[in-house]
C-alpha cells in the first residue's frame, strides 16, 4: 500500500495544480469586465448667445490742430517798444497788445495837419474872391475871362485840400497802428519780437490761436482708401480729459498719401469740450460699418480643430461639436457669421478638453 501511494502522489498533486490554473484564468475576465470604470463628464462654464448690433471699429491715433492761428503783425515801420500780454494769456478783439515808437508818426501827422489848414485858409479867401467877381460880373465891371481864372483856381485849391486831407487820414492811420490791438478772441500762443527791435511792415509780433473748436487729424492706413467716406461716425478720446468722448464725423479726406507714412489723413472739426488743447494726441474710432443681428461668443468658447474652428453646443449634458466662420474680433468676442443662429447655450471654460459627445457638467448659470 505505502508503495502505491508514493507513486500516485505526485500525479495526484500535478492534477490538483492544473484545475486550479483553469478556474483562475476563467474568472479573470469577470473581475476586469466589473472593474471599467464609466466615461467622466467634464466640468464646463457656459454662455448664451445672443444676437447683436455689431460696430467694424479702426482706432487711429492723431493729433488736435487749432482751426485760426494768425500771427499779429507790424503795420507800419517802427521801433518795438514793448508788449503788454505773455504768451498763455487769453486776448479779446479790441485789446492793445504792443506799442511802437510814435515820433515819427506824431510829426508827420501835425504836418499833414498844418497843410490841411493852410490850404483851407487859401480855399476861403478865393471863395470870397469868387463871390465877389460874381457880383462884378453882373454888372460888367470886370471881364469874364478874370471870373473863370478866379473860378478855376478856387477848383484847385479844393482839390488840392481834399487831397492833404487824405494824406492827414493816412497820417493819422498810422500813427493808431503804433497801438497793436487784437482783432480775435484766443490765446496768445508765441512772441514773435522783442522791446528794442526796429520792425518793418510784415513783421511778426504775436501769434494767437483759437481753442473754441479745434480740428481732429487722423491718419488711417493707404489700404483702408476703398471704406472710407464723408460722414462716417467718429468717436474721439484725448488723454488732456481721459472720461470725456466727443462724437463727430469724417467731414474731409485729404485727397493724397502722405509720402512718409503712407497714410491717409482724415480731418473732423469739433467744439472744444473745455480741457482740450491744440497739439494734444487724440485717439479715434472710426466706424466703418455697422452689422445688425450679429452673433457674438467669447474668444475661449473657439476651439481648433481638424475639422476646423468650432464651438461646443450643450444639450442635456452633452457636447456636440458645431463648424463656424468668424468675423471681427471685438474685445473678448469673437463675431460667428454661420455655424450659430442664436439662442444656443455653448462651452466656454473648459471647451478645450471637449470631444463631440462628451457628458459635461456646467458649473454656474449661463453668462450672455
Amino acid at each position: 500500500m505505502s508503495s502505491n501511494f508514493r507513486i500516485w502522489l505526485p500525479a495526484l498533486a500535478i492534477t490538483l495544480f492544473l484545475a486550479a490554473c483553469g478556474d483562475n484564468k476563467d474568472s479573470a475576465p469577470a473581475s476586469t469586465e466589473k472593474a471599467k470604470p464609466a466615461p467622466r463628464a467634464t466640468i464646463i462654464s457656459t454662455a448664451l448667445t445672443q444676437t447683436v448690433t455689431v460696430e467694424v471699429i479702426e482706432h487711429s491715433v492723431g493729433s488736435l490742430e487749432s482751426i485760426i492761428r494768425p500771427e499779429v503783425s507790424a503795420e507800419i515801420e517802427g521801433r518795438y517798444i514793448g508788449g503788454f500780454v505773455i504768451t498763455g494769456q487769453r486776448v479779446k478783439p479790441g485789446q492793445l497788445l504792443a506799442e511802437l515808437d510814435t515820433e515819427d508818426y506824431t510829426i508827420a501827422a501835425q504836418a499833414a495837419d498844418a497843410e490841411v489848414a493852410q490850404l483851407e485858409a487859401l480855399a476861403r479867401n478865393q471863395r470870397r474872391t469868387v463871390k465877389r467877381f460874381t457880383k462884378l460880373i453882373k454888372d460888367k465891371l470886370i471881364s469874364i475871362d478874370r471870373y473863370d481864372e478866379a473860378k478855376a483856381q478856387l477848383d484847385s485849391l479844393e482839390e488840392q485840400l481834399k487831397a492833404a486831407q487824405a494824406r492827414s487820414n493816412q497820417k493819422q492811420r498810422g500813427l493808431t497802428k503804433t497801438r497793436v490791438l487784437s482783432a480775435y478772441d484766443g490765446i496768445v500762443d508765441e512772441e514773435l519780437a522783442s522791446p528794442g527791435d526796429f520792425l518793418k511792415v510784415g513783421d511778426p509780433l504775436f501769434r494767437i490761436i483759437k481753442v473754441d473748436k479745434l480740428r481732429a487729424r487722423l491718419p488711417l492706413p493707404e489700404t483702408l482708401a476703398n471704406q472710407l467716406s464723408l460722414g462716417l461716425k467718429l468717436r474721439l478720446v484725448s488723454p488732456m480729459a481721459p472720461d470725456v468722448t466727443v462724437e463727430s464725423s469724417i467731414q474731409e479726406i485729404r485727397p493724397t498719401v502722405g509720402s512718409r507714412n503712407r497714410a491717409i489723413d482724415i480731418l473732423t472739426i469739433i467744439d472744444n469740450p473745455g480741457p482740450w488743447q491744440p497739439g494734444a494726441s487724440v485717439t479715434g474710432e472710426i466706424i466703418l460699418t455697422t452689422r445688425d443681428n450679429a452673433i457674438l461668443v467669447p474668444k475661449a468658447s473657439l476651439v481648433l480643430r481638424p475639422a476646423g474652428k468650432v464651438v461646443y453646443v450643450i444639450k442635456d449634458g452633452i457636447a456636440h461639436q458645431q463648424v463656424v466662420e468668424v468675423g471681427e474680433y471685438i474685445g473678448g468676442n469673437i463675431e460667428i457669421t454661420s455655424g450659430l443662429e442664436g439662442g444656443e447655450t455653448i462651452a466656454v471654460n473648459g471647451a478645450g478638453f471637449l470631444t463631440d459627445g462628451s457628458p459635461v457638467t456646467i458649473s454656474g448659470a449661463n453668462q450672455p
